[in-house]
């Protein structure tokens, strides 16, 4: 991949993943329903990693070619100044990828770390035969038997992880806390737990490694967060009535996580961000003053599924034509290297080079003369 094809292929893919995730945040509003939206950020952030497999392994539409009625000394210009903004943006690109990669290992390593410092938790003695059925959850939960129970006293806000096993870390200091409180408790982290939301926020870290430069991407992030947050506090209470306990839980956990300095990075936990806690707030104070949760869609969870992939593989075939040396003479690119030599290995032909033009000699020019001949010319 040339400087020239690596700025379009940024550039190009910039703009899809904001397309995507304006329609994904479009169809959530549509559907009305926290853990629809949740799915909907899931399978948006799927996309968006195959938006890039795409980009990287297949040839993509040249829908127009701007270039082609430029006169040679312009191209040339144009050429020089892609090829060094090619350049410079990779290596800016790279040096910002791994830094966000190294950020996240990181963060995982402490997670991990600080899951063997916590002290197990017998299920039977933390919840109460009577508590167990209270939550449903308990014993509907797949993995009951691998679910793992801890606590400790460094921790300022109950959360969740899965790895090898889902676990659920409540501080010390909320074992005194009466039943219903803890019920909450549970519910919360178990509804994270049950809906994947730990993969999904795997694939939300990844593509925030991919994308640290995007604000769409980080803007994104906050809005799966709060859509998160909020389909546990959902799943959290059985009815309006629970609402004002609840919120004395959230109030009680954020008011202690404010006096204590945090040890420890958690991305699921309970009471995450104040930001996010007012909002979650205002919203379980609506529901109660309606005293239902409104479920009413304008358009079913599945059907918004299936047009945010709909409307995803539409937006993938739009890319700029940045790239000045792309061939004039054909509608689509050459097969990246790497896919053309997979295909041929199965005698599948592919074209992997650009159709001849002779706009295409300029590269040479590039490639073999000094500036200095250039501006003799």
């Amino acid at each position: 991949m040339t400087s020239t094809q690596f700025l379009e292929l940024a550039i190009s893919l910039s703009v899809q993943v904001a397309l995507v995730i304006i329609v994904a945040h479009w169809l959530g509003r549509l559907v009305n329903s926290e853990q629809m939206q949740c799915r909907l950020w899931t399978i948006c952030y799927v996309v968006l990693l195959s938006l890039i497999g795409v980009a990287l392994l297949l040839p993509h539409p040249r829908l127009f070619q701007p270039w082609v009625s430029i006169g040679a000394q312009h191209t040339t210009t144009l050429v020089t100044i892609e090829m060094q903004l090619g350049q410079i943006l990779f290596f800016v690109w790279l040096a910002g990828a791994s830094v966000s990669l190294m950020v996240f290992f990181f963060r995982s390593f402490q997670v991990n770390r600080f899951l063997n410092t916590c002290q197990p938790l017998d299920l039977d003695e933390f919840v109460s035969e009577e508590n167990q059925l209270d939550i449903p959850e308990l014993t509907s939960f797949p993995s009951k038997q691998r679910l793992r129970l801890l606590t400790s006293t460094r921790l300022t806000t109950p959360f969740c992880s899965q790895f090898h096993y889902p676990y659920i870390v409540v501080p010390e200091y909320l074992l005194g806390f009466d039943r219903q409180k803890l019920n909450f408790i549970i519910r919360h982290e178990l509804e994270h737990l049950k809906t994947g939301h730990p993969l999904q926020l795997f694939l939300q870290r990844v593509v925030e490694v991919i994308f640290w430069f995007h604000p769409m991407v980080w803007w994104a992030s906050q809005q799966s967060s709060i859509s998160r947050e909020f389909a546990c506090d959902e799943a959290a209470i059985d009815s309006p009535s629970d609402i004002v306990m609840y919120l004395q839980t959230l109030l009680t956990i954020m008011e202690y996580s404010a006096s204590q300095a945090e040890e420890t990075p958690t991305s699921l936990a309970f009471g995450r961000g104040k930001s996010i806690v007012a909002k979650r707030a205002r919203r379980l104070t609506q529901i109660a003053k309606r005293k239902e949760i409104d479920r009413r869609s304008r358009i079913l969870g599945p059907a918004a599924c299936f047009s945010l992939v709909m409307l995803a593989t539409l937006i993938g075939f739009l890319w700029l034509p940045i790239d000045v040396l792309a061939s004039s003479r054909t509608n689509w690119s050459p097969w990246p290297t790497w896919s053309a030599g997979v295909l041929h290995d199965f005698d599948i032909p592919a074209r992997d080079f650009e159709v001849f033009d002779p706009r295409i000699e300029l590269h040479e020019l590039l490639e073999h003369q000094t500036p200095e001949s250039i501006d003799d010319d």
